[in-house]
């Protein structure tokens, strides 16, 4: 079985030889750190067995300004078909990340490809600023509709695109919680977030592939909804905000694929050693019984954690992932 194999196998529910693992190296002070202290990011990968690989489209706005809700009406994406969407390599100088293209190309013959698109919410926050965004879902429902609306139907042809690439799951990206709450009531969320959100997934889940949820933060409270409108992972199922593993594994390991539970600040950083290794294991725990468990840090690996805790923490997950495989 190999990683393709093993990764779509977890998401299918059926057995597996080990627990599939995945790690973020996509923060490019990290991933330099790491290639001083222990070899190129491709060797991390072989050497620890990791089973996936992201890549990553551009933010839509590529205008090079923030603009006003009300241009919203008027704004044009462009076709959400055309390859430069695919082969983007103008990158924030700190983002050690690659286009879907060459994810497919350098890894597509054995890992599990993921092609992360920004979500409903976390993209028009790239048009508007976050604080805007936010602030325009009360002040002026009517023109964000609208806009998600339009918004909607571009981010399902990506998809489509990407899927016609080669990727074998979407990450929507849309970040709906914080501490203990969402940013926004779920009944504002199930009202002008959700439809639009569902219709994007629905494009995917057609053409048979599945879809993972990347939000921060607390979403308990909408949980239900997500498995209503097809979504298969969840990541990063974030402890410190309030997401409780223990109440998830049983109330919803069995309808998502967790996908996660190594929290870079509260895990990664906080905890060295043998502390560390405990932290781990618990979360091994909680969520590989049953199988529908990726293990995987929250976010990218931040350069403040030294190289050689994150070799430790991956070669007790090697160990973990064999011990509880099928």
């Amino acid at each position: 079985m190999n990683s393709k194999e093993r990764v779509l196998a977890t998401l299918s529910r059926q057995p597996t030889d080990r627990t599939p693992l995945d790690c973020w190296l996509y923060q490019k002070q990290f991933v330099e750190m790491l290639a001083a202290d222990y070899g190129p990011r491709d060797k991390f990968l072989d050497d620890f067995n990791i089973d996936i690989f992201v890549g990553f489209v551009p933010y839509p706005n590529q205008l090079g300004r923030k603009i006003s809700v009300k241009e919203l009406a008027e704004l044009d994406l462009g076709d959400a078909r055309d390859p430069k969407w695919l082969a983007h390599s103008d990158w924030n100088p700190d983002f050690a990340g690659v286009n879907i293209q060459e994810a497919v190309a350098r890894h597509g013959d054995r890992r599990a490809i993921i092609a992360h698109i920004w979500g409903i919410v976390e993209g028009t926050s790239t048009f508007l600023g976050i604080e805007n965004c936010w602030a325009n879902l009360g002040l002026e429902p009517d023109l964000m509709m609208a806009w998600f609306d339009r918004y909607a139907d571009w981010l399902g042809d990506l998809v489509e695109s990407c899927i016609d690439a080669g990727v074998d799951i979407i990450t929507l990206s849309d970040d709906w919680g914080s501490n203990n709450n969402m940013l926004f009531s779920p009944r504002m969320w199930r009202r002008m977030i959700k439809p639009y959100a569902a219709r994007v997934v629905k494009r995917a889940r057609g053409r048979g592939v599945p879809v993972n949820l990347h939000s921060d933060g607390y979403i308990l409270n909408i949980m239900d909804d997500l498995i209503e409108m097809g979504y298969n992972m969840l990541h990063p199922v974030q402890e410190s905000a309030g997401m409780e593993p223990q109440l998830i594994k049983e109330k919803y390991g069995d309808k998502l694929v967790i996908y996660g539970s190594l929290d870079v600040v509260d895990g990664l950083y906080k905890y060295e050693g043998e502390a560390l290794d405990e932290y781990i294991t618990k979360r091994f725990e909680i969520y590989a019984p049953g199988g529908g468990f990726i293990f995987n840090t929250g976010h990218f690996v931040q350069p403040d954690i030294p190289p050689e805790r994150l070799i430790r923490a991956y070669t007790l997950a090697n160990e973990l992932a064999l011990r509880y495989g099928a």
